[in-house]
């Protein structure tokens, strides 16, 4: 998946409605030019500040962030608010795809950051990841809500990443110039995207593909979790990407190796080939990312806040 080839997909459909229904799309016959005009929506989106983190060796990583008006619905659910999207771009600015993705279940971006712009450096592609989380506030007043109705919270932060992710893609798909200021347009990525994840974001990344037509996924100890966002029956069931690549640790007790298995070998029997499981020795499930946090925090700083910090990495 770091070779920018591995992003080319075809175009897709930009609404869910139809990309599950082909009945239902009214511009089918009108060429792709003329569909995407007319499906094209205005997005409101703010500047705000860029965040600074470091790599593992300790070198400043500067990451633009935009904060977008949630415009999507889920069934009866209309969303509400905004959310924010990281940016990570090539040194050199010469842009060839674009991949999306999504972090774990207690995780934020910042977990990833060392990760994320090495990727885009060696693949030369932007990559877009949503800061939506268990902290997030649509997240926390949802869940708060859901008490009194029996969702769950983590269906609510499935719910809220994947979606939120769909629009960022749909938004690139329509041509919306949200991110043209830093050279990610539509024009400049075409049809080279992918969707990537770890963990929770994993898991989700399969029904992101098959929602938004994207034939390209790369995932790292992806999890299950509700079942509206299962990888398999939501996902490559409904439609097989032409290439996936998953990850698995051997040692991995929330994402086992034997159940990410499950998900590769449905794709290849529905594609041949098509997907390619990597099982990594003596793995664990934190491994693929830059640091263990909690939330947003690394759960260094946390403990340290409570003078356990000696006696976690004693234990570990």
């Amino acid at each position: 998946m770091t070779n920018a080839n591995a992003f080319v997909s075809p175009i897709n459909n930009v609404a869910r409605t139809i990309n599950r229904d082909p009945s239902l799309n009214l511009f089918g016959n009108l060429g792709i030019a003329k569909r995407v005009e007319i499906a094209k929506t205005a997005y409101k989106v703010k500047d705000v500040a860029d965040i600074l983190g470091k790599d593992k060796d300790g070198n400043v990583i500067r990451v633009p962030v935009k904060n977008i008006e949630r415009n999507w619905r889920f069934e009866e659910y209309e969303a509400k608010g905004e959310f924010s999207a990281d940016l990570f771009i090539p040194e050199d600015g010469k842009i060839k795809g674009c991949a999306f993705f999504m972090h774990g279940f207690s995780q934020y971006p910042v977990a990833y950051y060392s990760m994320l712009k090495n990727a885009c450096e060696t693949a030369g592609v932007a990559i877009l990841a949503v800061e939506t989380g268990l902290t997030s506030d649509t997240v926390l007043s949802e869940s708060m809500k859901a008490k009194f109705s029996g969702v769950s919270p983590q269906f609510i932060l499935q719910r809220a990443v994947l979606e939120d992710t769909k629009q960022l893609i749909r938004m690139l798909q329509e041509g919306d110039g949200a991110f043209a200021d830093y050279g990610v347009t539509k024009s400049a990525v075409g049809n080279r995207i992918a969707v990537m994840g770890h963990s929770m974001g994993g898991g989700l990344s399969f029904p992101a593909a098959a929602d938004m037509g994207i034939d390209y996924v790369f995932t790292m100890a992806p999890a299950f979790g509700e079942e509206d966002f299962d990888p398999i029956a939501e996902g490559v069931e409904k439609r097989t990407p032409k290439e996936s690549m998953l990850l698995a640790g051997g040692w991995d007790l929330i994402a086992p190796a034997k159940k990410v298995k499950e998900i590769s070998k449905v794709a290849n029997s529905n594609m041949k080939d098509s997907s390619v499981l990597v099982t990594i020795a003596r793995g664990l499930h934190t491994g693929f990312e830059d640091q263990i946090t909690l939330f947003s925090l690394p759960i260094s700083s946390v403990l340290k806040g409570a003078d356990l910090a000696k006696v976690f990495f004693w234990i570990c």
